[in-house]
């Protein structure tokens, strides 16, 4: 499913901000960082909300630069969730062999 979130415009501007700074002396000068989360943003992996906007406001970044405006999310409704395939129950072929 599509995510409105532009993952690798945001892992090339914190590269881009931070280009020549080493993760320490990121953290040292803003201390709600740390490292792993920069090396998370970096990669473009998944952050929680709270760590994206904690980089865009310690990096001087916009979060609404990163919203993909034109991506249709999937609806979840109810009869989504019901029509999902399920994986039918058999017994486990180790149950036949030992009899244990």
């Amino acid at each position: 499913m599509a995510d409105p979130f532009d993952r690798a415009r945001f892992a090339a501007s914190v590269r881009r901000r931070l280009d020549g700074i080493s993760g320490r002396r990121a953290v040292d000068a803003f201390p709600a960082l740390n490292i792993a989360m920069i090396s998370r943003a970096k990669k473009g992996e998944n952050l929680t909300i709270g760590s994206f906007l904690t980089l865009c406001k310690a990096l001087r970044l916009r979060p609404l630069d990163f919203y993909l405006a034109g991506v249709k999310r999937r609806r979840v409704t109810r009869k989504t969730i019901l029509d999902q395939t399920v994986t039918e129950r058999v017994p486990r072929e180790t149950r036949l062999l030992g009899g244990a």
